[in-house]
């Protein structure tokens, strides 16, 4: 059974996901992006108290910390972690966007960034769930 801090993680990392969605139908789309992957971010790390029984860590790849708590996962849901993962920077900062992030994201890449993360939340959502 999960903690109730491993269930406020959770419910967080879902709040990232219907922020990512909202955004993304107002025309946001670089923030919309972030927040979709944030939400895979807090999700994962919500993973190390439950599967790991260690301290969240402070790692922002998500493709170390899938690989750490997983090993092998899906082929589909390896190449959506993949395609979120270089968005931590590049939606929020100039110099990663190579320029203005707001004007380097169109509204469908936040479609299909919402989109990825919904496919990869529920996958990992199952196995924590699964193993708690």
């Amino acid at each position: 059974m999960l903690s109730e801090r491993e269930q406020s993680w959770i419910a967080d990392a879902r709040i990232e996901l219907e922020a990512a969605r909202l955004l993304s139908g107002h025309d946001i789309p670089n923030l919309a992006v972030f927040h979709a992957r944030q939400a895979i971010e807090k999700l994962l790390k919500c993973g190390y108290p439950i599967l790991k029984d260690r301290p969240i860590p402070r790692e922002h790849s998500l493709q170390a910390m899938v690989h750490d708590l997983f090993g092998r996962i899906p082929e589909e849901i390896w190449e959506t972690i993949k395609r979120l993962n270089p968005f931590y920077m590049s939606t929020r900062y100039l110099d990663a966007a190579g320029g203005p992030p707001s004007e380097r994201f169109e509204p469908e890449d936040a479609r299909e960034a919402v989109a990825l993360a919904e496919e990869a939340f529920e996958w990992i959502e199952a196995q924590l769930t699964a193993k708690s």
